[in-house]
């Protein structure tokens, strides 16, 4: 023991030099050999602590995070080894300014975020009702036509963030016909959307599939009738030169049901005022087990103040 002792003294001074020269000299073969760099990662954004009966909503769904480490580094990790959240703790009703966290693996430098703030929005989860409208794409086989199409259920709870849920027009479901000549049935997915006919994201709709049943019926008859353009406007105000295109479509379906229309008719429709002249694209109210070419037509007027009838008094 006493020899091994000797040995580690004998020229300590030198052996020491000579382990601090090493050290500095594998420091320097490091840093040359593997420099520290920037680099970047996508990372996908959390939402963290959202309070209870909330929806977080942020326009941001991932965020760029620069870092700065030694170059190997950035080929042993790749983005699923960071985290990006929004801390929603204690937060309310609105939209607030939130700062990203990062969680990264030891060794590496936070540079910066893009974005550097988030702006996320807490709404209030709520839910309704809303009736189903069946559609249909196609027709039936020849000669038969659509005695009438059921459901198995008359509505359908929508739930999500309020000011999504609010944006809900309609939900309806589409039957493809695909030249069937029998009654069937078949499961149909619902879809939910505004007043321009634009999917309403982040909403679920339940159930999300209901059953729809085709009644078919042989025989078939066919007719012209005019289309009725259903507008109204505010008081003091007029339409005038109304048309509509096409102004006539040909209706088919079971003689029971074709017998008893003389008209088709566009979804109600309030003319805005502040405008002179009005031209959209409308929906018809189809009657059920009537097959129609197209369920839109396009609609023209122009808006007119009515005129002031003032009394005259003689003198």
């Amino acid at each position: 023991m006493t020899r091994i002792i000797n040995i580690f003294r004998h020229n300590l001074l030198k052996k020491m030099i000579a382990l601090l020269v090493a050290f500095i000299m594998w420091v320097y073969v490091m840093a040359d050999q593997d420099p520290a760099i920037e680099g970047s990662y996508t990372v996908p954004l959390t939402m963290s602590n959202t309070p209870y009966e909330y929806m977080a909503v942020s326009e941001e769904t991932t965020v760029q995070i620069n870092t700065r480490a030694p170059r190997s580094y950035y080929v042993k990790y790749d983005a699923n080894a960071f985290r990006v959240y929004a801390n929603l703790e204690g937060l309310g009703e609105g939209v607030h300014q939130i700062n990203p966290q990062v969680v990264m693996p030891s060794g590496f430098e936070l540079v910066e975020t893009k974005p550097t703030v988030l702006n996320v929005k807490l709404d209030p989860l709520t839910e309704r009702q809303i009736p189903i409208e069946i559609l249909t794409s196609g027709t039936v086989g020849t000669e038969t036509s659509i005695k009438e199409i059921g459901k198995s259920m008359e509505y359908v709870t929508i739930v999500g963030a309020k000011s999504f849920v609010e944006q809900v027009s309609k939900v309806y479901g589409t039957v493809k016909l695909n030249n069937q000549t029998n009654s069937f049935e078949v499961q149909i997915p619902l879809n939910a959307v505004d007043e321009k006919n634009q999917a309403v994201n982040r909403i679920h709709v339940v159930p999300s599939v209901i059953t729809a049943s085709v009644e078919i019926e042989s025989g078939i008859k066919k007719r012209i009738v005019p289309i009725i353009p259903e507008l109204s406007v505010m008081d003091g105000w007029e339409l005038t030169k109304i048309t509509v295109e096409p102004a006539q479509m040909e209706i088919s379906g079971a003689e029971s049901v074709i017998n008893s229309i003389v008209t088709l008719k566009t979804v109600p429709f309030t003319v805005q005022t502040g405008q002179r002249f009005f031209k959209s694209t409308l929906r018809l109210v189809v009657p059920e087990g009537v097959t129609i070419p197209s369920n839109e037509v396009t609609v023209t007027a122009e808006v007119i103040r009515k005129p002031v009838m003032r009394d005259q008094t003689s003198n």
